[in-house]
């Protein structure tokens, strides 16, 4: 009996080895970037003492900062933006990680700052922010630790010289909103460690543990005021330019992972707060446009390029239609106003 063999010989130069060598070397590439990617460490920055520079003496001028983890990544495209348009504030006001970008741009309120901030952004991993241990899981459950998370990793980083010692010590004033865990209640920290202020500002309940500042056990700012406009206000805020996150585009997986549905219920309850202050201002608001992204981790860096571009381009646009709107206190409060929530 004879066999008939159902081999097709492929010829070594046959478009099919081709296509799959390509496919083999893209492979590879991609796995070799990666690597590469993770095992970066961040740099550290020796930016000379800030010279506190005059601001108005009413406050002014705001730069508000929303709330949001890695998706808050457009604020350095739109801080770039408003800067290159000659926009500037008299002082800065954050949430969770919306702080760490306001106190980062304060120290430094130029190009080159923002150029330093857009550099952190584009190394930054989860392993930079959250590192998951079986250990500290297990300390959380038994009621030994406060928080699933250790907050060591978030230290390092902001331990890189991108904020100052303290939080006095920037270009212009900054404040970290922090919320009390036993009162609920906003705390706004305009002086004291900038370490120790922004670790409590990004403070997730549940996830980090809380941080002890002047006898108060201080959590994420997001759950008080995740946009702090009224906060703004009573520092003496007449015009507030909102720096929103981005939110999730058409078609994201709102509801993938455990971290992500805690976070998006936690949500609705922001975005009811949101909503009241905005309603409750009395200055003008201006709202930075939203930015879209397929990412909705707040721990995921993969988008961070397109979403800091995003936040540029669509900062320069909404400039040159608002030209006139944009100068500080000519027009009234913005109505209609839509803001991410997503949190950290």
């Amino acid at each position: 009996m004879t066999f008939l063999s159902t081999r097709r010989s492929i010829s070594a130069d046959s478009p099919v080895v081709a296509r799959l060598r390509s496919l083999r070397d893209s492979y590879v590439l991609t796995k070799v970037m990666h690597w590469r990617m993770n095992r970066q460490t961040l740099p550290t920055w020796d930016i000379p003492a800030a010279t506190r520079v005059e601001t108005s003496p009413s406050g002014g001028v705001a730069f508000v900062f929303q709330g949001g983890g890695s998706l808050t990544a457009p604020q350095v495209g739109m801080l770039r933006a408003l800067t290159e348009a000659g926009i500037h504030p008299d002082f800065v006001i954050g949430s969770s990680a919306g702080a760490l970008n306001a106190v980062s741009f304060a120290n430094d309120p130029t190009i080159a700052g923002i150029d330093r901030l857009e550099q952190l952004w584009m190394l930054l991993r989860r392993k930079h922010v959250a590192l998951w241990s079986v250990r500290a899981i297990l300390g959380a459950l038994l009621g030994r630790a406060d928080g699933l998370i250790s907050n060591a990793p978030l230290r390092n980083l902001l331990m890189t010289g991108m904020v100052p010692e303290t939080l006095d010590g920037t270009a212009i004033p900054a404040y970290v909103v922090t919320t009390d865990v036993t009162s609920g209640e906003p705390v706004v920290l305009g002086s004291g460690d900038s370490v120790s202020a922004l670790l409590a500002s990004c403070a997730i309940p549940g996830f980090y543990p809380p941080v002890e500042i002047d006898g108060r056990r201080l959590v994420d700012g997001g759950v008080a005021a995740d946009v702090p406009i009224l906060q703004a206000e009573q520092l003496g805020a007449l015009v507030s330019y909102v720096f929103p996150s981005a939110e999730p585009s058409e078609g994201a997986d709102l509801l993938h992972g455990p971290l992500q549905i805690a976070l998006h219920a936690l949500d609705h309850v922001v975005a009811a707060t949101i909503r009241r202050d905005v309603e409750a201002a009395r200055g003008a608001v201006h709202v930075m446009p939203v930015v879209t992204s397929p990412n909705t981790n707040p721990l995921d860096f993969n988008d961070t390029a397109n979403m800091i571009e995003q936040g540029y381009r669509l900062t320069v646009k909404w400039l040159d239609e608002h030209a006139k709107a944009a100068l500080p206190g000519l027009t009234p409060r913005a109505a209609g106003i839509s803001l991410a929530t997503s949190r950290a």
